[in-house]
């Protein structure tokens, strides 16, 4: 029998042959890391390494964080290398994941939960770093909710009675229109947000949104008055004496011939001639102050009316100037 087999068996004999059990790896020193919620969108992040080599800390954008009452979602990836006993602050941009959450401010853990739906929103924020940050907020409640313009709207809701305790997420018109827009960029189009009538006039109306909204609706300049006047003629009731302001606002010189004859019109409904008399002030024209002053003595026996007309020739003196 050759030498290297007995010398073989005998090792096995000693139990020599047995394999030498591996040493458990050392682990990579870890930071102590805080996140601490400051309000709705920032979450401020702390980590201190007591470790004797660098620590590297990373967080993706999605990930979520929560406090047992909130939950946000990180909306930009952040990476640091901390030196050995260094410390490390950061503010992290978040946005809120549900309109029910209110409490954002204290000690935020880090979740295991993902918002897969946020994925396009969250791939579009890399290359468009700049969005504001309201108009993040409402895309991502508008993505993961559903949410109405109920919740965002600061315009009065027709029909609809305020819910004061999700009041922290409402923004201006336009912020909303830029929300609206951002979701059809990344292919969401089906939401309560695009498809709300009220929203589309209100924003047509905005000095602000206007031009977003012109582009968000499809509607050019060539095209604008037979919106109006569509609005006007077949729109929806509650909404159809919006048009005259629309058409105070942006076609003034029609508005000048058109709505004294609506003001004094008796067989007009009420909401008609009440607009008609705003609208006057709207145009910001010095040749409305005149019409406004006859109507209302003239409306003296429609208290409501002529109190209107006060009312709008006021508006009218306080803003003329800023319009010239």
């Amino acid at each position: 029998m050759p030498k290297e087999l007995l010398d073989a068996i005998a090792e096995a004999k000693e139990g020599k042959s047995r394999k030498p059990v591996a040493a458990a790896p050392e682990q990579a020193p870890r930071a102590k890391t805080v996140f601490e919620g400051r309000g709705r969108n920032s979450l401020h992040f702390t980590a201190a390494n007591e470790a004797a080599a660098p620590v590297s800390v990373s967080l993706k954008a999605g990930d979520v964080f929560e406090n047992g009452n909130s939950s946000v979602v990180l909306l930009k990836s952040f990476a640091t290398e901390i030196p050995p006993g260094g410390t490390v602050a950061e503010d992290l941009t978040v946005a809120a994941i549900s309109s029910a959450d209110q409490e954002f401010d204290g000690i935020f853990q880090n979740s295991t939960k993902t918002q897969p739906k946020l994925e396009s929103l969250l791939r579009h924020l890399e290359s468009h770093p700049a969005l504001p940050i309201n108009v993040v907020q409402t895309a991502v409640l508008a993505i993961v909710a559903d949410a109405p313009v109920d919740l965002f709207a600061r315009f009065p809701r027709l029909h609809v009675e305020p819910d004061f305790a999700v009041e922290g997420f409402r923004v201006d018109t336009f912020e909303i229109v830029a929300a609206i827009q951002l979701l059809r960029d990344i292919g969401v189009e089906s939401c309560q947000l695009s498809a709300d009538p009220q929203l589309k006039i209100e924003a047509m109306l905005d000095l602000r949104a206007h031009e977003a909204a012109m582009k968000y609706y499809g509607i050019d300049s060539e095209s604008e008055w037979l919106y109006w006047k569509h609005e006007l003629l077949e729109g929806d009731p509650s909404t159809r004496h919006y048009a005259l302001y629309g058409i105070a606002r942006f076609y003034p010189d029609v508005a000048l011939q058109m709505m004294p004859k609506w003001a004094r019109e008796r067989r007009t409904a009420a909401v008609y001639r009440r607009a008609a008399i705003g609208a006057l002030a709207l145009t910001l024209k010095p040749e409305a102050a005149p019409i406004l002053r006859e109507l209302e003595p003239e409306l003296a026996g429609e208290k409501e009316l002529a109190q209107s007309a006060g009312y709008a020739l006021r508006y009218l003196e306080e803003n003329i100037d800023h319009a010239l």
